[in-house]
């Protein structure tokens, strides 16, 4: 009850702060200046690249500028359909004066982690606000154009954003741009595979004993080199995965974009549902994810010619996400099943 209570005086103070603010237009022109706001991680900026593809050939002529984090920065780094890219690190009058005098007509509200961002985009003076109902903490009253909440994947709520403003979708395919000078950690010549066995949630991961013994098994089936991924935090799982199955590397600490151009090296990444799924994805890698606790339906490879689900429904309902101590739904995926599946992409025998 306190939570709701506290929730409600958030909401009401921001309202209060943005009827203070620009006023909008009731207009509904063809848009000129438009902002997409993308401020979340990796697999949620990448879902949003179909949607800018499209955007810019839509309206080639408006100018098209993304809000993202410094991560969001990265991944959108090199995009040629964007104009600019706006760096959310923290509110400020300095940066909110700075988005105003783009003076953008249109805001598509994509995704956002923060409760800020809506009502900062609410008073840039925009005569349309397109976003997703239920999905704004609370603050959906701030949009101009409330879209439905359907189940239907990440991709295609953004490209419905598009359409809603009189684009079409012209591509629903993830992308990326690697610069030559970002494939700077080169792995030696051979089969490579990449097990990554962690994720940001504990309740989306396949149990390490299960990354362990595919890794092994692939290794002595093919003789293939094994790469086990991660992030920094997440180095002590990476490394006792990798120093039980023999010779495994542990991928090095890099940069978001010099670890794209590691990963474009490799010939089959298995992993949990995580960012670099849909890395893999967008660069065009064979890749083979990891799904129980959550629905690839809406947030798994989306018509990804080179990518394999396997998926189990959830044992639980309601889910108990991130309070979840042991996501055992996720055993009710075999290592047997990922290894028949693996040596079945490369025409091994099984």
């Amino acid at each position: 009850m306190v939570l709701i209570c506290m929730k409600a005086f958030k909401n009401g103070l921001l309202r209060a702060i943005v009827r203070l603010g620009a006023k909008r237009g009731k207009e509904s022109l063809p848009p000129r200046r438009i902002l997409v706001v993308a401020t979340t991680a990796l697999g949620d900026t990448l879902w949003a690249t179909p949607a800018l593809a499209s955007l810019r050939k839509s309206f080639p002529d408006a100018y098209l500028a993304v809000l993202v984090t410094p991560l969001g920065e990265e991944v959108l780094r090199h995009n040629p359909w964007t104009d600019k890219l706006h760096v959310w690190k923290k509110i400020s009058l300095r940066f909110w004066r700075k988005l105003v005098q783009e003076r953008f007509d249109t805001v598509l509200v994509f995704h956002t982690s923060q409760r800020l961002v809506l009502p900062l985009c609410a008073m840039l003076g925009a005569s349309r606000i397109v976003g997703t109902s239920g999905l704004q903490k609370g603050l959906d009253d701030l949009l101009t154009d409330r879209l439905p909440n359907d189940a239907q994947h990440e991709i295609v709520r953004r490209l419905k954003m598009v359409e809603c403003i009189g684009g079409k979708v012209h591509t629903e395919a993830l992308s990326w741009f690697v610069q030559p000078e970002e494939r700077g950690e080169v792995l030696p010549e051979g089969r490579w595979i990449a097990l990554h066995p962690g994720s940001k949630d504990t309740f989306k991961r396949w149990p390490a004993e299960h990354f362990i013994a595919v890794g092994q098994a692939l290794k002595e089936k093919l003789g293939c080199q094994i790469l086990v991924t991660g992030s920094a935090n997440e180095k002590g799982l990476m490394e006792r995965v990798a120093s039980q199955i023999p010779g495994a590397k542990v991928c090095p600490d890099l940069s978001l974009r010099s670890f794209a151009g590691l990963l474009s090296q490799i010939s089959l990444l298995i992993s949990n549902d995580t960012g670099p799924v849909h890395l893999a994805c967008a660069l065009n890698v064979p890749v083979l994810g990891i799904y129980s606790s959550t629905n690839p339906a809406l947030c798994g490879p989306y018509k990804a010619k080179r990518a394999i689900v396997l998926y189990r429904p959830r044992t639980c309902e309601p889910c108990l996400k991130k309070k979840c101590l042991r996501a055992f739904c996720m055993l009710q995926i075999s290592p047997e099943h990922v290894i028949d599946t693996a040596l079945g992409l490369f025409g091994a025998v099984k």
